[in-house]
């Protein structure tokens, strides 16, 4: 059988297809492989990381990350960031922030954190439950007053402590996610150093958001305020050829990624919020940007596969959700938030959305009984088939 050609792969098929490419040295002086994949049902070694789906507080929940993998098998896929006190204090206790669906592959856990101990250990944990790569967060400009995110970036050897301290604790050198510069500190004089900083501790995949942090700014400010600084991440990439570097920020579309991987030779994109606001770009995914067919069939069999698969995980945790408990994994409406946006920009986003909102709305005043398929079929019943019936297109980049 050939894999990619097949149906979509099953737990059971991810399970007898787990294939790494061999780890190589790494680090300022030698050259990483031109193409790197983590993951189960993945590419030979010549498979390329191309395309990832940021990491995003509050989105890419185990519902999203399902979501997305129905409409494309090959993207990474991230978690939210999780503290990484919350790991260790709260283990064993962590499926609703640790828990995922095996056909998530290849997803990568993102940890938040400052200290090296805390970060080990709550490494360690990821790694049993299964990620295929940790991630360290060091772009995140929260105003906080831990040092952790961005604010790790004006302490490079606490950030080469921390990787160190991944690395012991998971097995394999983690990936590095942080801002071309941070505050006073310029790209120009910054980003070159700090590179050779993370290589120097055995790290050989950063991912770089093409804009500063500002420390005083809230987060949402600083994803607009500081200007997209593309060119440097493109310099970065041509100067450390040793180095994977994935350029992340401002990147909308399926071309504009293909043009930076192409045209400036990064190693892959990663995209944020238009993978959320617009969930149907990633449907064409594994064609545009590794070169396979595309994995979904249509909106309606990814609607029916994603509902079903919610009903069933809703049936399995409902005995186990708390009143009160700030997870809402086991609620309806965690469920439903993924699919807000399916239909985005189309003549029936507006009418799904508002039969969307309204059903939620019934369960936060109290009402059950009844399901994410419920909900769904309601809202296709309000959609005409040749929307539905939509596939991923097949002569657009």
């Amino acid at each position: 059988e050939d894999p990619w050609t097949a149906s979509p792969a099953t737990p059971e098929r991810f399970a007898k297809q787990r294939r790494r490419p061999p780890r190589v040295p790494s680090g300022p002086g030698t050259r990483a492989p031109p193409m790197a994949w983590y993951g189960l049902d993945a590419p030979p070694p010549t498979g390329r990381e191309a395309l990832s789906v940021a990491p995003m507080l509050e989105w890419t929940d185990r519902h999203y990350r399902f979501l997305a993998r129905l409409l494309t098998q090959r993207t990474v896929l991230y978690t939210e960031m999780i503290w990484d006190a919350t790991i260790v204090h709260r283990a064993p206790d962590l499926d609703d922030q640790l828990g995922f669906d095996p056909s998530e592959h290849p997803v990568v856990a993102q940890l938040g954190g400052g200290t090296a101990d805390y970060m080990e250990a709550a490494a360690r944990i990821c790694k049993r439950y299964g990620y295929d790569q940790v991630n360290v967060n060091c772009g995140c400009p929260a105003k906080a007053k831990t040092c952790f995110g961005a604010r790790l970036m004006k302490e490079p050897q606490r950030v080469v402590d921390i990787c160190k301290a991944v690395h012991r604790g998971c097995g394999e050198p983690p990936t590095v996610k942080c801002r071309i510069g941070v505050d006073a500190l310029e790209p120009a004089a910054f980003l070159q150093p700090f590179l050779e900083r993370l290589g120097g501790a055995g790290v050989d995949h950063v991912i770089v958001h093409a804009r500063k942090a500002l420390l005083g700014l809230d987060p949402t400010k600083n994803r607009s305020v500081p200007p997209l600084m593309h060119g440097v991440v493109h310099a970065a990439a041509e100067a450390n050829p040793w180095m994977r570097i994935t350029l992340n920020g401002g990147v909308t579309s399926l071309a504009e990624a293909r043009t930076h991987t192409d045209e400036w030779g990064v190693h892959g994109v990663m995209i944020g919020r238009q993978a959320y606001h617009e969930p149907w770009i990633l449907a064409d995914a594994d064609r545009v940007m590794f070169g396979r067919p595309n994995r979904a069939e249509s909106r309606r069999d990814v609607l029916e596969a994603y509902a079903a698969r919610c009903d069933a995980f809703l049936a399995d945790r409902e005995p186990f959700v708390k009143p009160g408990r700030r997870s809402r994994e086991g609620h309806v409406r965690a469920t439903v938030d993924p699919l807000l946006s399916f239909f985005h920009g189309t003549e029936g986003s507006k009418a799904w959305k508002a039969h969307l909102r309204e059903e939620c709305s019934r369960e936060r005043l109290g009402a059950s009984g009844f399901s994410t398929s419920d909900i769904v079929e309601g809202g296709m019943r309000l959609l005409p088939d040749e929307l539905l019936d939509e596939r991923p297109p097949d002569d657009r980049h």
